[in-house]
C-alpha cells in the first residue's frame, strides 16, 4: 500500500468530546471518541515526541468538541498551546468562537500565550449558518470583532503572530453562504476564509439532500458550493493503484487514525514505518 498524505505539515489532535453547542450538523457521533473523552497533558507530550519522527510536521492543531473547554487540574488550553510552541511547533485550534465573545476573557487568553511564546498561533473559527454563531442581520461575529480589536491593540510584532481564519460550511442551499459584505469586511482586517462542503456524517446525515456531490460536474448537484468546487474524484483510480490517500494523521487518545473511513494506523510511541516514510515523502 502506497500512502499519500495531503498535508504532511499537520498533526491533528482531537482534544475532547465535550462541546457547549448542540449543532444539528455535528459529525462527532461518527468519530471514534467515547462520551466524556479528553486527551491528557501527558498524552500531548508523548505525541509531540512522536512528531520528531515525522520530518515534515511543523503544525500541531486541536479540534474537538470545543477545545477552549479543556481543563486538567490547573492547566487549560493556553498551557497546551505553549507546550506545543515550546516544542518548536506552530500551535493552533478550531473553535466555535463562544469563548471569545467576551473581550476581557479574549484579551487574557492571548496575553497569557504571548507572555510565554513568540510562535505564531493559528485560530480557525467555525462560523456559518449551521453553527448560528454570528449576527446574520448585521453580518458580524462578536468573536471576530474582539480578535480584530485585540490585534489593533497589540504591538505589531505580536499582532502579526495571530493567524486567523474562518471555516464556513456550505450546502446546496444558497442561504448557507455568508454575505459577501461580511466576507469582504473581515478579509479587509486580514482574516482569511475557507469554504468547505457539508458532508453526510454524524447528525448531518439528516441533511443528506443538502450535501453537495463533489464527484459531479452538474451545478445542480453542487448548489451553493459550486463556486468553490475543485474536481477531485480519484477514489476508483487510487483503489486500482493500491494508493491510500488521506488529508493528515489524527490522534485520539492513545491511537493515531486516518479518517474517511476511520481506521487506526498507529499508537502513541509506536508509529509504523510506512507512516514515518509517508511523512518523509519516501516510498
Amino acid at each position: 500500500m502506497n500512502i499519500e498524505i495531503g498535508d504532511k505539515s499537520l498533526m491533528m489532535i482531537f482534544l475532547l468530546e465535550e462541546c457547549n453547542f448542540k449543532c444539528a450538523h455535528c459529525g462527532r457521533e461518527d468519530e471514534p471518541m467515547d462520551p466524556g473523552y479528553k486527551l491528557s497533558f501527558k498524552q500531548l507530550q508523548r505525541c509531540l515526541s512522536d512528531c520528531h519522527s515525522l520530518e515534515s510536521i511543523n503544525w500541531v492543531h486541536f479540534s474537538g468538541g470545543e477545545p477552549t473547554l479543556w481543563r486538567e487540574k490547573k492547566r487549560d488550553l493556553v498551557d497546551l498551546l505553549i507546550e506545543i510552541a515550546n516544542a518548536d511547533y506552530t500551535p493552533g485550534f478550531t473553535s466555535n468562537g463562544s469563548f471569545f465573545v467576551d473581550y476581557e476573557r479574549c484579551h487574557e487568553f492571548f496575553a497569557r500565550y504571548f507572555n510565554d511564546s513568540t510562535m505564531t498561533l493559528r485560530l480557525y473559527f467555525s462560523i456559518d449558518t449551521f453553527h448560528k454563531n454570528y449576527n446574520s442581520q448585521k453580518g458580524r461575529a462578536r468573536c471576530l470583532d474582539n480578535i480584530a480589536k485585540l490585534k489593533k491593540n497589540l504591538p505589531e510584532e505580536k499582532a502579526d503572530l495571530l493567524d486567523i481564519s474562518v471555516i464556513v460550511i456550505i450546502s446546496k442551499d444558497f442561504n448557507s453562504l455568508l454575505s459577501e459584505e461580511m466576507i469582504k469586511y473581515y478579509r479587509s482586517l486580514g482574516i482569511k476564509f475557507n469554504f468547505v462542503p457539508l458532508y453526510p456524517m454524524g447528525k448531518a446525515k439528516s441533511f443528506s439532500h443538502l450535501c453537495p456531490d463533489l464527484t459531479s460536474d452538474n451545478p445542480e448537484d453542487l448548489g451553493a458550493y459550486r463556486r468553490f468546487h475543485k474536481k477531485g474524484a480519484r477514489k476508483k483510480q487510487d483503489d486500482a493503484k493500491n494508493i491510500l490517500r488521506t488529508d493528515h494523521i489524527i490522534l485520539i487518545g492513545d491511537d493515531y487514525y486516518f479518517s474517511d473511513p476511520w481506521h487506526k494506523v498507529g499508537r502513541l510511541g509506536h508509529l509504523p514505518d510506512e507512516i514515518i516514510c509517508a511523512y518523509a515523502g519516501k516510498p
